[in-house]
């Protein structure tokens, strides 16, 4: 649940930075652009990937009676590191966006953002450690997999986009 949480998290936030960094989207045809753009290409494989896992991990009734019994146990903590990482970065964004170049603001909104990351990267690696006991071994060798392909699907998008 946390990892989907942060994967919508990651799809808006690389959306809205295709918006700014290509302009509005305006008719379909401006979305056809940014899904058939090299980021675009990227998202829609992640996504795709993260489907196929869901399927792919055959998660029991029992297993997911249990899951959701930790996630709603710890629902509220979840909710405020999320809004807490997003107050940050649409605070770094703000600090962007605005106009002055205030390195100093830029800088401060910047680590401010980075510590609420560091913050949800514990919060999160104490979930994991709460949720790791009840999947099986092969259900978490499919997700190290999964993660493993995004990250070489991430790494060749960085590697093609600086050769150009």
């Amino acid at each position: 649940m946390l990892r989907s949480m942060m994967m919508v998290g990651l799809l808006c936030t690389a959306v809205a930075t295709t918006g700014v960094a290509t302009g509005p989207v305006t008719n379909q045809g401006d979305w056809q652009k940014v899904r058939n753009s090299p980021l675009g290409r990227l998202i829609s494989g992640n996504v795709g990937r993260l489907l196929v896992l869901r399927s792919e991990l055959n998660i029991t009734p029992e297993q997911r009676q249990k899951i959701r019994a930790v996630i709603m146990e710890h629902r509220t903590e979840i909710a405020a590191t999320v809004k807490e990482v997003r107050a940050k970065r649409v605070a770094l964004r703000n600090a962007v966006l605005s106009g002055k170049a205030d390195e100093a603001a830029i800088r401060t909104a910047a680590h401010e953002l980075g510590e609420a990351v560091a913050d949800a990267a514990v919060k999160a690696a104490h979930l994991r450690n709460d949720l790791a006991p009840i999947l099986t071994s092969e259900q978490r060798a499919k997700i190290k997999e999964f993660l493993e392909q995004r990250d070489n699907a991430i790494d060749s998008f960085l590697e093609k986009a600086s050769q150009k």
